[in-house]
């Protein structure tokens, strides 16, 4: 049977991003839905990996440097993701 997982971007970005990689990559039933608020909520609003370039939030007052990370593009590339 499918499990599913449910949590934030800040959580499947960063903390929690090897796990659920190595869950992909073994090719386990699994549905993912990620929650996308583009920061990290649980801190106020801080910029994280999912902020996207040129955003201005909480320590990236200046707007973000760095485009942000597809997690999509990148699990899709082991071929049973979609």
């Amino acid at each position: 049977p499918s499990m599913w997982m449910f949590g934030g971007d800040g959580w499947a970005n960063d903390i929690g991003y090897g796990g659920i990689d190595h869950v992909l990559a073994g090719g386990h039933d699994v549905k993912i839905c990620v929650f996308d608020t583009e920061v990290y909520s649980n801190t106020g609003g801080q910029s994280s990996k999912a902020t996207p370039m040129g955003a201005v939030a909480k320590f990236a007052q200046g707007g973000r440097t760095v485009q942000k990370k597809d997690m999509g593009a990148m699990f899709m590339k082991y071929g049973n993701i979609y």
